[in-house]
């Protein structure tokens, strides 16, 4: 099946394990499971790939808008995606909206997009509440990738529109995306995706920050981790710090929440034990106890900390049986490192 994988939804997330599905695949179709919970989904793309070999899934991610994309990954079908009219979906997402819904305007004028943008996205807002299901959940999917789209590498974590507006050479970006509409980003964005087949059993998303693991139902017999990590310079990467102006999409009321101390104004602030090497190892010891009959599948960078023989060590003084798969040729986006590995560590619990 490796080489017959279909060409995946595009997902502009640092970090993404799109590229390394066919790796992924490789590996984990050599163990025996039938349920997996993706504990840190982000992008779905490995839920979705799990769901696409006959898995019965449970993706989670402490993002609401990876939430949301997961839940969509995992639950659409690809026949009615094709009966959607999009053209007229994505146009009455955008009309005239409740004049209320203006937080994005007033609190983030020269920060992200443009004061038009910024109006479609408050009108966006407005009218999403119309909407249920599947629909609902296409339209914030889209809508929140056409806005990574038109944002400088994609990101949210700087005040930095003016590298758009800027009259200069430019060495990078694309000026072409940057302006071309929401609406338009969103209709071809929706005309790649269901060019996906979405095969396999419909899954479950669920919104729980891994500290609080208590509130997972989910008992799988595999898991699959793909947890945050120390740079070489031992700060931690946030990904809630690059992507929170997404879940405003979900919740509203956070654009009027943004953090005035930062130029950014950030609009979510998660907490998370992988901000520190010994919080990261030690949520790896939680998971484990919380789920100790279950296979852990952890992908990995190879230069992150905690350090790969970090986590194994956690696995082997847990009596797991431990495997590492590293692969090779692989380069990160954005990286200036050639030889920074991606693996992915084994742990086969004491029987």
């Amino acid at each position: 099946m490796e080489d017959l994988l279909p060409c995946f939804p595009s997902t502009r997330y640092q970090g993404s394990k799109r590229k390394l599905l066919p790796f992924i695949y490789r590996v984990c179709e050599g163990y025996d499971f039938e349920s997996v919970l993706d504990l840190y989904s982000g992008t779905a793309s490995v839920s979705l790939l799990f769901r696409s070999m006959g898995k019965s899934v449970t993706a989670n991610d402490y993002m609401q808008y990876n939430a949301s994309t997961a839940r969509l990954m995992l639950s659409a079908d690809h026949s009615a995606l094709c009966g959607i009219d999009i053209d007229c979906l994505v146009s009455d997402v955008f009309r005239d909206g409740n004049p209320a819904f203006n937080s994005v305007e007033i609190e983030f004028e020269g920060i992200y997009f443009t004061q038009e943008e910024n109006r479609q996205i408050d009108r966006f807002c407005s009218n999403i509440v119309d909407y249920n299901g599947v629909e609902k959940d296409l339209l914030i999917y889209l809508m929140g990738q056409a806005m990574l789209m038109k944002r400088p590498y994609n990101l949210f974590h700087r005040a930095n529109l003016h590298m758009r507006t800027k009259d200069v050479p430019r060495s990078f970006g694309n000026a072409k995306t940057w302006e071309s509409s929401f609406e338009k980003h969103m209709i071809s964005l929706f005309r790649k995706l269901i060019k996906f087949p979405f095969d396999g059993r419909p899954g479950k998303s669920v919104c729980i920050n891994t500290q609080n693991l208590d509130q997972f139902d989910a008992e799988p017999d595999f898991l699959y981790l793909d947890p945050p990590y120390l740079n070489k310079k031992k700060v931690a990467v946030d990904y809630a710090g690059f992507y929170h102006f997404l879940d405003g999409l979900i919740d509203y009321d956070l654009f009027k929440k943004g953090n005035v101390k930062s130029p950014h104004k950030p609009i979510v602030n998660s907490t998370s034990r992988w901000k520190t090497r010994e919080g990261g190892l030690e949520e790896i010891r939680d998971i484990i106890k919380r789920w100790p009959k279950a296979i852990v599948a952890i992908s990995y960078r190879g230069d992150g900390e905690p350090s790969i023989e970090d986590l194994k060590q956690v696995l082997g003084g847990a009596g797991y049986l431990v495997e590492n798969h590293q692969a090779m040729d692989y380069k990160y986006a954005l990286s200036k490192s050639s030889n920074t590995t991606e693996d992915i560590i084994i742990g086969i619990p004491p029987r």
